[in-house]
């Protein structure tokens, strides 16, 4: 069972709620979680499936945004999920919610605590809940070693990826062995430090940890080429400087650091705002100099391997660790890397009749759309169908490239899945990503 603390507030206000009224509410708490600090790396406003609004605010890389919600009779509902993330972060949130209880005149009475694990909402203590998180993490060894091995086994890790990394146990601060898998379930001592987040106070280790899972699980590894992904590199730096002025004694990422350095100094669109400081790149040089790194030692950044994109409708598609990434909107999804594109859609429909078309009945109108060109070998994977011919095309820029222009189809969903490669010999990895389409019922 995930960690997830969940609490109601009541708004003191005796006449009932617009959305209108709503939605400005949250938007005011949004602009008071920004104003925090650089503890708090998002916060914003969206509409759920019923277009109600939510305000989903980030504190770290780990969990799930935080959602809150306020109705129409002044309930605030809150709800975050915090197992991977650590004691530490449950412990800052409870904190921080009361903070905003008082800022916002929420109601002087204790909230409705409808989840509190380890009860640190209600009695602050720490011990209990530092023992939960461990029996947490202590469990979730135990279920992965019974599982035979086959493969990374994701632990903690968001479900939007599947990162095909080297090692046998993949977390947000790095991987493990089934070693520390079989010691940390004799011993849930041994697993501290599997949580990124364990002490409340955002101290040095704090600043680092949180710098290095972004390193492994969302960083690049090249110059940016979005303003969001200049905004993740710019957060690394400022973390990895905090931690080093907090405690200059602490252990830290120094090669990771400088290469993360590089590509900022690559940039040449100006997405990125972090400052050549001469002084922090000195020290930077005399911590890992032009020194190859050391054999046997994996660096930093699932991202330098390909990754397998969680699309939607149980798609999914693997593509280059290092792609950028963009929805236009829930089905129409694209990633690049200046070299090469892959751009996906998908489009679902009935019959006539309102029956559901098989998946060949699927193709065969995705066929009609279809550009000359060269025909690839049909494929089948589970209940996946797929067709592509892959020729020239002239871009919007009047530039001849190469695409692969792709279907795939399962009853009653087609998919067009387009390939951009600047070379012709680069057909094979346009076919073999084409074919690396997978679905699964949701």
């Amino acid at each position: 069972m995930p960690i997830t603390l969940s609490l109601t507030f009541t708004l003191n206000r005796p006449d009932r709620l617009s959305r209108l009224e709503a939605r400005e509410w949250l938007a005011r708490a949004a602009v008071w979680f920004e104003a925090l600090g650089d503890v708090v790396l998002d916060a914003h406003v969206v509409f759920d499936r019923e277009e109600k609004p939510v305000l989903l605010v980030t504190l770290h890389p780990t969990p799930p945004p935080i959602e809150i919600r306020l109705g129409a009779s002044g309930k605030v509902r809150i709800e975050a999920e915090t197992s991977s993330t650590g004691p530490g972060y449950y412990a800052y949130l409870c904190d921080l919610l009361r903070q905003m209880a008082e800022e916002f005149d929420l109601d002087s009475e204790p909230p409705e605590i409808r989840s509190d694990p380890g009860g640190y909402f209600a009695t602050r203590q720490r011990e209990p809940l530092e023992q939960h998180f461990l029996r947490w993490l202590g469990s979730a060894c135990t279920n992965l070693c019974s599982r035979p091995a086959s493969g990374p086994v994701p632990l903690g890790l968001s479900p939007s990826h599947k990162f095909r990394a080297e090692g046998e146990v993949l977390t947000s601060l790095g991987p493990r062995d089934r070693k520390w898998l079989e010691a940390v379930r004799a011993d849930v001592q041994k697993g501290r430090d599997f949580f990124p987040w364990w002490v409340p106070t955002p101290d040095a280790v704090y600043y680092r940890n949180r710098a290095i899972v972004r390193m492994w699980c969302e960083f690049p590894w090249r110059p940016p080429l979005t303003e969001g992904e200049g905004e993740l590199a710019d957060g690394i730096a400022a973390d990895l400087a905090t931690a080093f002025k907090l405690d200059p004694s602490i252990e830290l990422p120094w090669a990771e650091w400088l290469e993360l350095l590089t590509a900022i100094e690559g940039d040449r669109e100006g997405f990125t705002v972090t400052p050549d400081d001469q002084v922090l790149s000195i020290e930077l040089w005399k911590r890992t100099g032009p020194v190859p790194p050391k054999a046997g030692v994996v660096p930093i950044g699932y991202r330098r391997f390909p990754v397998r994109e969680r699309l939607c409708s149980g798609w999914s598609i693997e593509v280059p660790g290092d792609f950028a990434r963009e929805w236009e909107d829930t089905r129409t999804w694209t990633g690049w890397n200046g070299l090469r594109t892959v751009w996906f859609q998908e489009l679902g429909f009935a019959k006539p009749d309102g029956s559901t078309p098989s998946a060949e009945e699927a193709l065969i109108v995705g066929r009609r759309s279809m550009p000359e060109g060269e025909r690839l070998t049909d494929w089948t994977k589970g209940t996946v169908l797929g067709e592509a011919v892959f020729g020239p095309h002239t871009d919007d820029d009047g530039r001849t490239v190469w695409r692969l222009s792709g279907l795939a189809a399962v009853p009653g969903r087609l998919v067009i899945c387009n390939i951009y490669v600047e070379h012709a010999d680069d057909r094979d990895w346009a076919a073999n990503t084409w074919r690396s389409l997978r679905h699964v019922e949701e």
